[in-house]
C-alpha cells in the first residue's frame, strides 16, 4: 500500500475497518499454506416429503486465535419457518408466495465431535444458528471433526431455498460455519433486505440422492446417474444446488471454463448460454481469469432477478420469457458477481455496496465492451443517474450495513446505484486503463479472501482512495 494512502486509512480506519472486521478478516482469510476446512456431505431428497436429509462432515481449523469451546454454524432453513421471520418483505409476501405461507425449516438428530456425540443448542433469530458445544478447547490452529445429521423441511415459495412443481432450490440449506468477530461467532439475520452472508473459502464435496426423473446441478458435477449425482469444488464460500424434473441444457466452453446453462426450455437454456459465455469472456479481459473450472445459469421459480452462489448463478424464469434484454442483463450481473463476491469476498453484512457495486458497474463495462459507449450511456442513464440526482440519496453514504435500510428500493439505489456512480466517477478521475488495472490488482491479492473496503480503494491509489471516501461517507454527490 502506499505510505498516503496507508496514512490516510489508518486516520480513518474506524470508517474503513472496524474492530469486528478486522478480526473477521484474521479467522476468514484463508492464505497459502494454511488448510481449508471441509465440508462433505451426503444428502437425499425426499421428493414427497419435500425434505432433504443431510449427513454433513465438516473438517475445521481453529484460525481465531484463540482457544474455542464452541462451533456456531448458520441454519438459514429455520428462517423459513414462521411467516414473520421469512427473509422477504411484507409486500413482496404474495411473489414469494404466491399459494400463501406454507412452513420449512431443520431438524437436527445428532451431533457428534471426533467421533462422540456432542451437546448442541439452536440459538440466534429464528433459531438460525447451530451452536455445537465442544468436549475440549480448541487451541489456535486445532483442527476438528464435526458430524451433522439433520433434515431440511422445505416449504412452497420462490426464494433461495424452496420447492416449487418445477424445481427445488437447495441454497443456503447446508450448515455452514459462522463467521468470528475475535470474541465470539457472529450470528448475523437472515433478513429480507440484501445478502446477509459472510464466508471463508472451503472444500465442498456433495453426494446427492433424488428421484431419477430429476435432473440436479450445481459447481463442479464430477459423475452423475440415475438418481445420484457428485459435486466436488475448491475455494467456495458456499454450496447450492437446483433440481428440476423439466430442465433442458445447453453446453459450451470459454477460455477453458465449462459454461452449462439449464432452462425450462431449449430456447431459453441456449440464450442463457450465449449470455453466460459472452459475459465471462468480457470480465476475464478486464479483471482476470474466472476463479472456477465451470458455470452453470439456472432458470428457477425465483421472483427476484437473480442470485449469484460460486460457480452458479440463479436467473428468474420469468426472465427467459421477455424481450427487454433483462435476462442478458441478469446473468451478466451474477457472472461479475462471480468475481466480486465468489471470487474477491467481502463482508455483505456491513459493507453491501463492496460487491454490489463492483459487479453493478462490471454489468455496464459488459455492455459497453460488447455494444459500445452509447449502449453503456443509456444504461447509465436509466439506471445509475436517477440514484445521484435523487433529492432523498443527497449527502447518504454509499456505504451503510444491511440493518440501516428499512425498504428494499432505498436498498437497491444506494448500494447499487449510487454504489455504481461512484465507481464511475472515479473511472473519469484515473482514467479508464488505470481503472481497470486497479480493479486487475484488487481481484488478484485478493482472490479467495474476504477483503476488506480498505483493500479495494488502496487499489486506486491515493487520490482514488480519497475521492472514493467522500462518496461512502456521503460528501459526494
Amino acid at each position: 500500500m502506499p505510505a498516503k494512502v496507508r496514512s490516510f486509512c489508518k486516520r480513518h480506519r474506524a470508517f474503513l475497518l472496524s474492530g469486528a472486521l478486522f478480526a473477521l478478516l484474521c479467522v476468514l482469510l484463508t492464505r497459502a499454506g494454511q488448510r481449508p476446512d471441509r465440508y462433505t456431505v451426503q444428502a437425499e431428497w425426499d421428493a414427497q416429503a419435500r425434505t432433504l436429509r443431510v449427513e454433513q462432515t465438516v473438517l475445521l481449523t481453529n484460525r481465531t486465535g484463540a482457544a474455542l469451546s464452541v462451533l456456531d454454524f448458520h441454519l438459514y432453513a429455520n428462517a423459513f419457518s414462521q411467516e414473520e421471520s421469512a427473509p422477504v418483505l411484507p409486500q413482496e409476501r404474495k411473489y414469494a408466495y404466491p399459494e400463501g405461507f406454507s412452513p420449512g425449516g431443520a431438524e437436527v438428530a445428532a451431533v457428534q465431535v471426533n467421533g462422540r456425540d456432542a451437546p448442541w443448542e439452536l440459538s440466534g433469530e429464528g433459531d438460525t444458528v447451530l451452536r455445537v458445544f465442544l468436549p475440549f478447547r480448541l487451541r489456535p490452529q486445532g483442527g476438528v471433526e464435526v458430524r451433522l445429521s439433520y433434515s431440511v423441511a422445505l416449504s412452497d415459495n420462490r426464494l433461495r431455498t424452496g420447492v416449487s412443481a418445477r424445481d427445488v432450490r437447495l441454497c443456503n440449506a447446508f450448515a455452514t460455519l459462522c463467521a468470528h468477530d475475535g470474541e465470539s461467532f457472529r450470528h448475523d439475520a437472515y433478513g429480507a433486505i440484501g445478502d446477509p452472508f459472510v464466508s471463508a473459502c472451503a472444500s465442498w464435496e456433495v453426494h446427492l440422492r433424488a428421484p431419477t426423473s430429476l435432473v440436479a446441478e450445481g459447481p463442479g458435477l464430477v459423475s452423475a446417474s440415475e438418481g445420484s449425482w457428485t459435486f466436488s469444488g475448491d475455494n467456495l464460500r458456499d454450496f447450492a444446488l437446483v433440481l428440476s424434473p423439466d430442465f433442458c441444457v445447453a453446453q459450451g466452453e470459454v477460455d477453458g471454463v465449462t459454461v452449462r446453462s439449464f432452462a425450462f426450455d431449449q430456447e431459453g437454456a441456449q440464450q442463457a448460454l450465449d449470455c453466460a459465455m459472452r459475459a465471462l469472456s468480457v470480465f476475464g479481459g478486464l479483471f482476470g481469469g474466472y476463479p472456477f473450472p465451470d458455470f452453470t445459469v439456472c432458470a428457477a421459480e425465483f421472483f427476484p432477478g437473480g442470485m449469484e452462489y460460486p460457480a452458479l448463478a440463479l436467473v428468474n424464469a420469468g426472465l427467459y420469457e421477455t424481450e427487454n434484454g433483462m435476462l442478458e442483463f441478469a446473468i451478466a450481473h451474477e457472472a461479475a458477481h462471480q468475481w466480486w463476491y465468489a471470487g474477491v469476498g467481502s463482508d455483505q453484512v456491513l459493507y453491501p455496496w463492496q460487491d454490489e457495486a463492483l459487479a453493478e458497474y462490471s454489468t455496464l463495462l459488459y455492455y459497453e465492451s460488447l455494444y459500445g459507449a452509447q449502449s453503456f450511456d443509456s444504461l447509465y442513464a436509466a439506471r445509475i443517474r436517477p440514484a445521484t440526482e435523487s433529492l432523498a440519496l443527497q449527502g447518504v453514504g454509499v456505504s451503510q450495513s444491511l440493518d440501516r435500510f428499512e425498504s428494499g428500493a432505498v436498498y437497491d439505489a444506494l448500494v447499487y446505484r449510487k454504489g455504481a456512480a461512484m465507481l464511475h466517477d472515479l473511472r473519469a478521475r484515473l482514467g479508464n486503463e488505470a481503472f481497470v488495472g486497479a480493479l486487475r490488482k484488487y481481484y488478484a491479492e485478493n482472490l479467495f479472501t474476504v477483503a476488506a473496503p480498505g483493500d479495494l480503494l488502496a487499489a486506486f491509489g491515493p487520490e482514488g482512495a480519497d475521492r472514493a471516501l467522500r462518496w461512502l461517507r456521503g460528501d459526494l454527490p
